[in-house]
Protein backbone atom coordinates (compact mmCIF):
# COMPACT_ATOMS: atom_id res chain seq x y z
CA UNK A 1 0.00 0.00 0.00
CA UNK A 2 1.17 3.38 -0.65
CA UNK A 3 1.07 5.93 2.03
CA UNK A 4 1.43 9.44 2.23
CA UNK A 5 2.47 10.84 5.76
CA UNK A 6 1.96 14.36 6.26
CA UNK A 7 3.19 15.06 10.12
CA UNK A 8 5.50 17.47 11.63
CA UNK A 9 8.81 15.87 11.49
CA UNK A 10 10.46 18.22 12.73
CA UNK A 11 13.31 18.74 9.95
CA UNK A 12 14.74 22.12 11.91
CA UNK A 13 15.47 21.02 14.68
CA UNK A 14 17.86 18.84 13.38
CA UNK A 15 17.21 15.79 15.25
CA UNK A 16 17.04 17.10 18.36
CA UNK A 17 13.37 15.09 18.56
CA UNK A 18 14.71 12.18 17.07
CA UNK A 19 12.65 10.06 19.44
CA UNK A 20 9.25 11.72 18.60
CA UNK A 21 5.88 9.71 16.89
CA UNK A 22 5.35 10.67 13.63
CA UNK A 23 8.93 9.05 12.47
CA UNK A 24 7.95 5.80 14.36
CA UNK A 25 4.73 5.49 12.96
CA UNK A 26 6.29 5.89 9.45
CA UNK A 27 8.85 3.15 10.39
CA UNK A 28 6.27 1.20 11.63
CA UNK A 29 4.21 1.42 8.22
CA UNK A 30 7.31 0.34 6.72
CA UNK A 31 7.97 -2.86 8.67
CA UNK A 32 5.03 -4.05 7.71
CA UNK A 33 5.40 -3.92 4.27
CA UNK A 34 4.01 -0.10 2.67
CA UNK A 35 5.58 2.44 0.70
CA UNK A 36 5.44 5.34 2.91
CA UNK A 37 6.57 9.18 1.74
CA UNK A 38 7.00 11.36 4.74
CA UNK A 39 5.89 15.36 4.06
CA UNK A 40 6.57 18.02 6.92
CA UNK A 41 4.32 20.09 6.38
CA UNK A 42 5.70 22.62 8.78
CA UNK A 43 8.75 22.56 7.31
CA UNK A 44 7.76 23.05 3.75
CA UNK A 45 5.73 25.36 4.49
CA UNK A 46 8.23 28.34 5.20
CA UNK A 47 9.89 27.57 1.83
CA UNK A 48 6.80 29.19 0.31
CA UNK A 49 7.41 32.77 1.14
CA UNK A 50 10.88 35.03 0.82
CA UNK A 51 9.01 35.71 4.66
CA UNK A 52 10.05 32.03 5.74
CA UNK A 53 7.33 32.17 7.99
CA UNK A 54 4.86 28.99 8.30
CA UNK A 55 1.51 30.51 8.39
CA UNK A 56 2.59 32.71 5.03
CA UNK A 57 3.83 29.62 3.28
CA UNK A 58 0.97 27.65 4.27
CA UNK A 59 -0.97 28.27 1.25
CA UNK A 60 1.86 26.88 -1.12
CA UNK A 61 2.41 24.11 1.09
CA UNK A 62 -1.16 23.39 0.87
CA UNK A 63 -0.50 23.05 -3.63
CA UNK A 64 2.16 21.03 -2.73
CA UNK A 65 0.18 18.32 -0.74
CA UNK A 66 -1.96 18.29 -4.18
CA UNK A 67 1.30 17.81 -6.26
CA UNK A 68 2.19 15.05 -4.27
CA UNK A 69 -1.43 12.97 -3.82
CA UNK A 70 -1.92 13.59 -8.10
CA UNK A 71 2.06 12.17 -8.59
CA UNK A 72 1.65 9.10 -6.40
CA UNK A 73 -2.23 8.37 -5.85
CA UNK A 74 -1.50 7.13 -2.19
CA UNK A 75 -4.44 4.45 -0.90
CA UNK A 76 -3.91 6.19 2.48
CA UNK A 77 -3.03 9.98 3.48
CA UNK A 78 -2.12 9.62 7.08
CA UNK A 79 -2.03 13.31 9.16
CA UNK A 80 -0.46 13.90 12.26
CA UNK A 81 -1.16 17.34 13.60
CA UNK A 82 -0.41 19.69 10.98
CA UNK A 83 -2.71 22.44 11.83
CA UNK A 84 -2.00 24.82 9.37
CA UNK A 85 -3.21 22.42 6.31
CA UNK A 86 -6.45 23.23 4.61
CA UNK A 87 -9.48 21.42 4.92
CA UNK A 88 -10.05 22.20 1.36
CA UNK A 89 -7.08 20.23 0.73
CA UNK A 90 -8.64 17.40 1.97
CA UNK A 91 -11.70 17.34 0.44
CA UNK A 92 -10.29 18.01 -3.13
CA UNK A 93 -8.27 14.76 -2.39
CA UNK A 94 -11.88 13.04 -1.56
CA UNK A 95 -13.14 14.38 -4.65
CA UNK A 96 -10.40 13.21 -6.66
CA UNK A 97 -9.58 9.95 -5.44
CA UNK A 98 -12.70 8.37 -3.48
CA UNK A 99 -11.47 5.20 -2.40
CA UNK A 100 -7.91 7.17 -0.47
CA UNK A 101 -8.62 7.00 2.86
CA UNK A 102 -8.01 9.89 5.03
CA UNK A 103 -6.78 9.54 8.83
CA UNK A 104 -5.52 11.48 11.40
CA UNK A 105 -3.49 10.99 14.48
CA UNK A 106 -2.97 13.52 17.52
CA UNK A 107 -0.88 12.33 20.72
CA UNK A 108 -1.83 15.97 22.02
CA UNK A 109 -4.41 15.63 25.20
CA UNK A 110 -8.23 15.87 24.23
CA UNK A 111 -8.97 17.56 27.08
CA UNK A 112 -7.55 21.44 25.78
CA UNK A 113 -10.33 21.22 23.80
CA UNK A 114 -9.61 25.25 22.06
CA UNK A 115 -6.95 23.44 20.54
CA UNK A 116 -9.55 21.31 18.28
CA UNK A 117 -10.98 23.50 16.11
CA UNK A 118 -8.71 22.12 13.16
CA UNK A 119 -9.48 18.64 14.04
CA UNK A 120 -13.09 19.68 13.80
CA UNK A 121 -12.57 21.24 10.43
CA UNK A 122 -10.49 18.05 8.66
CA UNK A 123 -13.38 15.79 10.05
CA UNK A 124 -15.67 15.77 7.11
CA UNK A 125 -13.04 14.30 5.22
CA UNK A 126 -11.48 11.45 7.43
CA UNK A 127 -12.55 8.11 7.97
CA UNK A 128 -10.67 7.70 10.85
CA UNK A 129 -9.11 9.56 13.48
CA UNK A 130 -6.44 8.32 15.91
CA UNK A 131 -5.68 10.05 20.10
CA UNK A 132 -3.66 9.28 23.06
CA UNK A 133 -7.08 10.09 25.37
CA UNK A 134 -9.43 7.71 25.59
CA UNK A 135 -13.06 8.15 27.40
CA UNK A 136 -15.61 11.07 26.90
CA UNK A 137 -12.91 13.10 25.65
CA UNK A 138 -12.48 10.61 22.77
CA UNK A 139 -15.84 9.68 22.11
CA UNK A 140 -17.04 13.63 21.59
CA UNK A 141 -14.93 13.20 18.49
CA UNK A 142 -17.26 10.14 17.11
CA UNK A 143 -19.30 10.94 13.76
CA UNK A 144 -21.05 8.63 11.82
CA UNK A 145 -19.09 8.64 9.01
CA UNK A 146 -15.72 8.08 10.68
CA UNK A 147 -13.92 5.78 13.40
CA UNK A 148 -12.63 7.25 16.48
CA UNK A 149 -9.56 4.85 18.25
CA UNK A 150 -7.48 5.34 21.18
CA UNK A 151 -3.50 5.41 20.24
CA UNK A 152 -1.12 4.35 22.69
CA UNK A 153 2.34 5.96 22.48
CA UNK A 154 4.30 4.45 20.26
CA UNK A 155 7.74 3.03 21.04
CA UNK A 156 10.32 1.65 18.40
CA UNK A 157 13.65 -1.18 19.41
CA UNK A 158 16.00 0.96 17.41
CA UNK A 159 14.63 4.32 19.61
CA UNK A 160 14.53 3.21 22.82
CA UNK A 161 17.67 1.24 22.59
CA UNK A 162 18.72 0.98 26.15
CA UNK A 163 18.07 -1.72 28.89
CA UNK A 164 18.16 0.31 32.09
CA UNK A 165 17.33 -2.67 34.01
CA UNK A 166 20.85 -4.37 33.25
CA UNK A 167 22.77 -0.96 33.71
CA UNK A 168 25.18 -1.38 37.03
CA UNK A 169 27.07 2.14 36.35
CA UNK A 170 24.29 4.44 36.76
CA UNK A 171 25.30 7.69 38.80
CA UNK A 172 21.42 9.11 39.17
CA UNK A 173 18.86 7.36 40.81
CA UNK A 174 15.70 9.17 39.99
CA UNK A 175 15.09 11.92 37.15
CA UNK A 176 12.19 13.93 35.98
CA UNK A 177 12.37 15.60 32.76
CA UNK A 178 9.40 18.26 32.07
CA UNK A 179 7.99 21.75 32.14
CA UNK A 180 6.11 23.44 35.24
CA UNK A 181 3.70 24.74 33.35
CA UNK A 182 3.02 27.76 35.58
CA UNK A 183 0.71 25.35 37.14
CA UNK A 184 0.55 25.82 41.01
CA UNK A 185 -0.30 22.01 41.60
CA UNK A 186 1.93 20.53 39.28
CA UNK A 187 4.91 23.34 41.08
CA UNK A 188 4.10 21.70 44.47
CA UNK A 189 3.93 18.54 43.55
CA UNK A 190 7.40 18.33 42.04
CA UNK A 191 8.76 20.53 44.87
CA UNK A 192 7.29 18.73 47.57
CA UNK A 193 8.85 15.62 45.42
CA UNK A 194 12.32 17.29 45.71
CA UNK A 195 12.17 17.76 49.18
CA UNK A 196 11.07 14.26 49.92
CA UNK A 197 13.84 12.66 48.42
CA UNK A 198 16.51 15.28 49.56
CA UNK A 199 15.61 14.49 53.50
CA UNK A 200 15.62 10.69 51.57
CA UNK A 201 19.18 10.98 50.56
CA UNK A 202 17.79 10.12 46.91
CA UNK A 203 20.42 11.03 44.37
CA UNK A 204 17.60 13.10 41.80
CA UNK A 205 17.28 15.27 39.01
CA UNK A 206 14.94 17.73 37.30
CA UNK A 207 15.38 18.53 33.77
CA UNK A 208 13.45 21.18 32.13
CA UNK A 209 12.35 23.05 35.06
CA UNK A 210 13.42 25.16 38.04
CA UNK A 211 15.60 27.57 36.52
CA UNK A 212 17.66 23.87 35.04
CA UNK A 213 17.84 23.40 31.78
CA UNK A 214 15.80 21.04 29.32
CA UNK A 215 17.80 18.23 27.53
CA UNK A 216 16.90 16.77 23.77
CA UNK A 217 18.50 14.07 21.32
CA UNK A 218 21.95 12.56 22.68
CA UNK A 219 22.22 14.67 25.55
CA UNK A 220 18.77 13.41 26.96
CA UNK A 221 19.89 9.92 25.99
CA UNK A 222 23.18 10.08 27.57
CA UNK A 223 20.88 11.20 30.94
CA UNK A 224 18.87 8.22 30.89
CA UNK A 225 21.77 5.90 30.05
CA UNK A 226 23.06 7.14 33.17
CA UNK A 227 19.63 6.80 35.58
CA UNK A 228 17.97 3.84 37.40
CA UNK A 229 14.41 5.14 37.67
CA UNK A 230 11.97 8.17 36.17
CA UNK A 231 9.27 9.84 36.44
CA UNK A 232 5.84 10.09 33.93
CA UNK A 233 3.74 12.63 34.99
CA UNK A 234 1.34 14.91 32.28
CA UNK A 235 -0.17 18.01 33.03
CA UNK A 236 -2.96 16.29 33.92
CA UNK A 237 -3.27 13.03 34.91
CA UNK A 238 -7.38 12.29 35.79
CA UNK A 239 -8.14 11.56 31.85
CA UNK A 240 -8.71 8.18 30.21
CA UNK A 241 -5.69 6.44 29.41
CA UNK A 242 -3.96 10.16 28.88
CA UNK A 243 0.01 9.98 29.37
CA UNK A 244 2.56 11.92 27.01
CA UNK A 245 4.94 10.21 25.12
CA UNK A 246 7.05 10.03 28.29
CA UNK A 247 5.92 6.17 29.12
CA UNK A 248 7.49 4.89 26.57
CA UNK A 249 10.82 6.88 26.62
CA UNK A 250 11.13 5.26 30.04
CA UNK A 251 9.82 1.86 30.06
CA UNK A 252 11.26 1.52 26.33
CA UNK A 253 14.56 2.58 27.93
CA UNK A 254 14.34 0.10 30.83
CA UNK A 255 14.10 2.55 33.54
CA UNK A 256 12.02 2.00 36.59
CA UNK A 257 9.09 4.19 35.61
CA UNK A 258 6.40 5.59 38.05
CA UNK A 259 2.87 7.21 37.38
CA UNK A 260 0.58 8.39 39.21
CA UNK A 261 -3.00 6.12 38.66
CA UNK A 262 -4.21 7.53 35.33
CA UNK A 263 -7.49 5.99 34.30
CA UNK A 264 -7.65 2.70 32.45
CA UNK A 265 -3.67 2.59 32.71
CA UNK A 266 -3.73 -0.54 34.16
CA UNK A 267 -4.79 -2.16 31.15
CA UNK A 268 -1.62 -0.86 29.37
CA UNK A 269 0.73 -1.55 32.43
CA UNK A 270 -0.11 -3.53 34.95
CA UNK A 271 1.44 -2.94 38.65
CA UNK A 272 3.67 -5.62 37.70
CA UNK A 273 5.39 -3.16 34.79
CA UNK A 274 5.21 0.21 36.21
CA UNK A 275 5.24 1.29 40.31
CA UNK A 276 1.65 3.62 40.18
CA UNK A 277 1.22 6.17 43.29
CA UNK A 278 -0.95 8.20 44.73
CA UNK A 279 0.58 11.24 45.81
CA UNK A 280 3.91 13.42 45.86
CA UNK A 281 4.59 11.35 48.96
CA UNK A 282 3.43 8.25 48.33
CA UNK A 283 5.77 8.33 44.89
CA UNK A 284 9.00 9.43 47.38
CA UNK A 285 8.34 6.40 49.57
CA UNK A 286 8.42 4.03 46.52
CA UNK A 287 11.22 5.85 45.56
CA UNK A 288 13.33 4.73 48.64
CA UNK A 289 11.96 1.61 48.78
CA UNK A 290 13.52 0.64 45.41
CA UNK A 291 16.37 2.37 45.89
CA UNK A 292 17.01 0.31 48.96
CA UNK A 293 15.83 -2.48 46.81
CA UNK A 294 17.23 -3.03 43.66
CA UNK A 295 16.52 -6.37 42.21
CA UNK A 296 12.93 -5.55 42.62
CA UNK A 297 13.41 -2.52 40.86
CA UNK A 298 14.96 -4.71 38.24
CA UNK A 299 12.26 -6.88 37.85
CA UNK A 300 9.65 -4.48 37.67
CA UNK A 301 11.61 -2.04 35.28
CA UNK A 302 12.28 -5.65 32.88
CA UNK A 303 8.80 -6.11 33.09
CA UNK A 304 8.03 -2.56 32.06
CA UNK A 305 10.78 -2.60 28.95
CA UNK A 306 9.45 -6.38 27.65
CA UNK A 307 5.60 -4.23 27.64
CA UNK A 308 6.71 -1.91 25.66
CA UNK A 309 8.57 -3.81 22.96
CA UNK A 310 5.78 -6.21 22.61
CA UNK A 311 2.67 -4.35 23.10
CA UNK A 312 3.38 -0.87 22.17
CA UNK A 313 6.16 -1.01 19.32
CA UNK A 314 5.46 0.73 15.92
CA UNK A 315 4.70 -1.84 13.69
CA UNK A 316 2.41 -3.45 15.69
CA UNK A 317 0.00 -0.30 16.40
CA UNK A 318 0.26 0.85 12.77
CA UNK A 319 -1.16 -2.59 11.83
CA UNK A 320 -4.24 -1.44 14.39
CA UNK A 321 -3.84 2.03 12.63
CA UNK A 322 -4.47 0.63 9.18
CA UNK A 323 -7.08 -2.12 10.34
CA UNK A 324 -9.44 0.30 11.85
CA UNK A 325 -9.12 2.73 8.86
CA UNK A 326 -10.23 -0.03 6.47
CA UNK A 327 -12.74 -1.10 8.90
CA UNK A 328 -10.88 -4.27 8.84
CA UNK A 329 -11.34 -7.38 11.51
CA UNK A 330 -9.00 -6.39 14.43
CA UNK A 331 -6.18 -9.16 14.01
CA UNK A 332 -5.19 -9.09 17.52
CA UNK A 333 -6.60 -8.50 20.91
CA UNK A 334 -5.24 -5.13 21.22
CA UNK A 335 -5.09 -3.89 25.06
CA UNK A 336 -7.30 -1.15 24.01
CA UNK A 337 -9.44 -2.15 21.27
CA UNK A 338 -12.32 -1.61 24.13
CA UNK A 339 -11.32 2.28 23.30
CA UNK A 340 -12.20 1.98 19.24
CA UNK A 341 -15.89 3.78 18.38
CA UNK A 342 -16.52 2.23 14.84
Amino acid sequence: MKILHIANFGFNKQGAHFYCTDRKISAGLIENGHFVYDFSFRDMAPMGTIFKTKKLGANWANKEVLKVVNNIEPDLVLIGHSDLMSPDVLRQIKESYPNTKIAFWYVDPLYLENKLDFVKAFSPYLDAIFCTTGGEYLQKLKQPHLSVAYLPNVGHRNVETLQQFSNANTDKTFIFCGVVYKEPEREKFLKDLADALQQGHVNYQYYGCFEQPGVYGKAYYKVLSETKMGLNYSRRNDVTLYSSDRIVQLTGNGLLTFSPRIPGFEKLYTEQEVVYFDDQFDLAKKIQFFDQNPEQAEKIAKEGWEKTRRSFNAKRITQFMVEVTFKQPLSEDYEWSHEVYA
